[in-house]
């Protein structure tokens, strides 16, 4: 069955953003998030929603008018939080009701990855599941008390009545409920399990969840879960199904359509059990965290097509997303094209190809492409028109590959990109540059001089989560910019035995204790906003890993029950 692309769904860039808003909306709307550095919150600055951003104000705000406050969270590259933009926030009526009802405000994940897992969290613990866009509802004290994602619009109108009229009836009864239903953070440190029993549990519970047809984890959906892969990949005593599961899901990674096999690097994730269909965004950690994975997996198994693997994913990142302005590389690109096309940047139509592989190449594709499940339909003047993502064929590949990665229809410089450089996830890279230098793969400046830019913008005062693409400071540093990046320079003091940087890092390991180490445990955020961001003694991995793991090995015995979420805590680092 084709899989239908919605034409209208996720930011191209803030330019082209712009000029589609302008036309779609015909206002001259501004709130507080106009010309914002985020892109995405930028995006909504002419929504009719009187946005604002998050800050301290904000609740003080709330309080005083005593007003819900509705919290939005998303990110650039989100498929539904732009389809929930066009349906619901440009809306003229849901946008009249949310200005007179409630306190609207709109984060960007990327930047306030602290508030965003504090609204997740509640979301899985209340509603049974959580995802983008996430909108949690609050008291004006700042205490969540109902949450969900996506709601076409005349649902997202009803939701919003109902949850008006409950306040206006029963505000006395929602504060009531909104704190006795939170839970507290697992603040409670008992004796740490050992590494035998740790992995040993690990071990098993990823036995019960393999996918042993396609690779990865059993899921409607296929995601590369990078932390979990990591850590099977550095187990020394590997169980031989659990070998022949790691070798299956990295080649269905590098080989099926997570991968984009034009111009390198990978995809977010599938919507399907078989890698077959990409959501087409870029994200930096993914690039970062697989490339290190193909690096250690082509050691440990001696396999040149994974180191290839990983020397493409960094050739992209080196040729996409590195920005000269900040010295470091940016967060994502995104799935859609400058006309707001989802996937058009990255799949190609009959004609298309016809138009750039001679005779027998073009055979070769419609004998291998043309007639697999993998379609989209993509809006060519005005009309769908099927499509098909590339993938290496029998024959003719290399020259196949040239041709389209060469054509000049769809060039790798047109492709929208989410401009700001975020802290943390540069210091993943320098951890994937540091494994290509070793393996002699890269030239040691590369490294050094991602090292240099970390520390420069790490040790300022206020140090920030991100920089824009005018080299502005964004946001603020948390727990996960830390880690990550004393995880990169001690890999890489590690490989240039550095004795300088090793004094560095001891001290930014005191700064990262000093801001987030409390009595009730870490915390995300040096400045956490609501009433119950409290601390906590371990984190969960997610799609990168648990920050907790590289600062603080402490293993609690929760984690009997849902190793797989720590995957990380059973990696060198921690024993």
């Amino acid at each position: 069955m084709p899989f239908i692309i919605n034409s209208l769904v996720l930011l191209a860039s803030l330019f082209f953003y712009s000029q589609v808003v302008s036309a779609s909306n015909n206002t001259n709307n501004k709130n507080a998030l106009y010309q914002h550095a985020s892109a995405y919150l930028a995006m909504h600055g002419q929504d009719p929603v009187n946005w604002l951003d998050w800050q301290q104000s904000t609740l003080a705000k709330a309080k005083d008018k005593n007003k819900i406050m509705m919290i939005s969270s998303g990110y650039f590259s989100c498929h539904w939080c732009h389809v929930m933009q066009k349906e619901n926030y440009h809306d003229p009526k849901a946008a009249a009701y949310l200005n007179k009802h409630f306190i609207s405000v709109k984060i960007d994940r990327e930047l306030t990855p602290d508030l965003d897992r504090y609204l997740i969290d509640f979301a899985k613990k209340s509603a049974g599941h959580a995802g983008w866009p996430q909108h949690v509802f609050l008291t004006p004290n700042g205490y969540p008390f109902f949450a969900f994602t996506y709601k076409p619009n005349p649902q997202f109108l009803q939701t919003l009545t109902k949850v008006q009229n409950f306040w206006e009836k029963s505000a006395n009864k929602v504060i009531a409920t909104a704190r006795s239903t939170i839970i507290p953070a697992n603040t409670t440190a008992t004796h740490p399990l050992s590494a035998q029993d740790f992995n040993q549990a690990f071990s098993q519970q990823l036995l019960n969840q393999m996918d042993s047809l396609e690779g990865g984890l059993k899921g409607a959906n296929k995601f590369p879960n990078a932390p979990i892969l990591k850590t099977v990949l550095l187990q020394k005593n590997q169980n031989e199904e659990i070998t022949d599961w790691i070798k299956l899901t990295l080649n269905q990674i590098q080989s099926e359509h997570l991968f984009d096999h034009i111009y390198g690097g990978f995809y977010r994730y599938t919507i399907d059990p078989a890698w077959q269909t990409p959501h087409f965004e870029k994200m930096l950690y993914t690039q970062a965290q697989l490339a290190e994975i193909y690096y250690i997996a082509s050691q440990k198994y001696r396999r040149d097509d994974y180191l290839a693997t990983a020397n493409r994913t960094l050739a992209y990142v080196e040729q996409q997303l590195y920005h000269p302005a900040t010295e470091l590389y940016q967060s994502s690109q995104s799935a859609v094209d400058k006309n707001l096309t989802e996937a058009a940047d990255y799949v190609w139509t009959e004609a298309q190809l016809k138009q750039t592989l001679n005779q027998n190449e073009f055979d070769q594709v419609k004998q291998e492409w043309l007639s697999q499940p993998t379609e989209y339909e993509i809006p060519i003047k005005g009309n769908l028109t099927t499509a098909w993502h590339p993938r290496p064929t029998t024959k003719h590949w290399q020259s196949i590959q040239a041709k389209l990665a060469n054509s000049g229809i769809k060039p790798a410089t047109n492709i929208p990109t989410d401009s700001k450089s975020i802290l943390g996830w540069n210091g993943l890279l320098l951890t994937a540059f540091t494994k290509a230098v070793e393996l002699k793969q890269r030239p040691a400046e590369l490294a050094d001089k991602l090292a240099h830019a970390l520390l420069t913008n790490i040790n300022k005062k206020n140090p920030p989560r991100a920089l824009s693409a005018n080299n502005q400071k964004m946001g603020r540093a948390n727990i996960q910019d830390y880690a990550y990046i004393i995880q990169g320079l001690t890999n890489w003091s590690n490989l240039r035995k550095n004795n300088p940087l090793t004094l560095q890092i001891a001290n930014l390991k005191q700064q990262a204790k000093t801001k987030f180490l409390t009595k009730q445990g870490w915390l995300y955020s040096d400045s956490p906003i609501l009433p119950n961001q409290s601390g906590t003694r371990a984190m969960e991995d997610g799609p990168i890993p648990s920050p907790t793991a590289i600062l603080d090995c402490l293993l609690i015995k929760r984690l009997e029950s849902s190793p797989l979420s720590y995957a990380s805590y059973a990696q060198e680092n921690c024993y």
